[in-house]
């Protein structure tokens, strides 16, 4: 792997409910090393946004969680990590699909899904431990379509779905450190703007009219940018401007 820190203490689990929940477990006995890398090629109970679970087919995909300890990040600046380890997805299939599609069908659903064609390829889950005014530790967990074929859901699609052939799972694993090495070494040199404008140009449906629902009736919006804090950030027909936290906003 050819990375400074992510991924070089790995521990690869053959099967595993969550990787979110073994790294969490892990944590509570031991230090990890910033970076530690926990995957399996078999998750059987994924956690995803909302309390959705995550489908995956054993030995078709990848599940991982990152361990990290970025205590020079403010609370009130934790989204910036939802922003990097989204574009660092996205950058990875770019990379992994170059030949197959035009790289503006990747997109980042708000605030952390990554779609291809309209689709869901990948899912993110990060979960903070937070101390005092800043971040002790944070787990990110990652799942990637990647071998799959058949979903029970038709919003769903993988890299072998697109690119009509199988990919090489550690080959994938790896390269994802990579990006993902990348983005959080960029966060760490505190390049906000880029990390800010980068999201944007990849944020689904972003200056796009179309429907959705609140905790109070469907309407018509259209995404303008996502708040500081991550809160995503909806003009109306009137003109205004709504924001919308995670569980008050359903796209339809």
């Amino acid at each position: 792997m050819k990375t400074l820190f992510v991924g070089q203490n790995s521990i690869y689990v053959e099967s595993v409910d969550s990787t979110n929940s073994y790294a969490s477990e892990m944590l509570r006995q031991i230090e990890l090393l910033e970076g530690s890398l926990i995957y399996s090629f078999s998750q059987l109970n994924g956690r995803g946004q909302r309390g959705n679970s995550w489908e995956s087919e054993p030995s078709k995909n990848m599940a991982l969680s990152l361990v990290l300890h970025p205590k020079f990040l403010s609370i009130e600046k934790q989204f910036l990590l939802t922003k990097i380890t989204s574009l660092a997805v996205a950058d990875l299939m770019a990379e992994m699909l170059e030949e197959s599609i035009n790289p503006k069908k990747i997109s980042i659903k708000w605030p952390n899904d990554i779609y291809v064609n309209d689709q869901k390829i990948a899912g993110i889950l990060i979960e903070n431990t937070l101390k005092e005014s800043s971040i002790s530790s944070s787990i990110i967990g990652i799942g990637i379509n990647v071998n799959q074929i058949d979903f029970s859901i038709k919003t769903a699609t993988s890299l072998t779905l697109i690119a009509n052939k199988e990919f090489e799972l550690m080959e994938v694993l790896n390269r994802l450190c990579e990006f993902f090495e990348a983005r959080y070494l960029q966060l760490k040199s505190n390049k906000l703007e880029s990390i800010d404008t980068a999201y944007l140009k990849r944020l689904y449906r972003l200056n796009e009219w179309a429907n959705y629902k609140s905790v109070e009736a469907f309407f018509e919006g259209k995404i303008i940018g996502v708040s500081k804090i991550g809160k995503l950030q909806v003009e109306l027909r009137s003109g205004a401007v709504k924001e919308f936290d995670l569980k008050e906003i359903v796209f339809v």
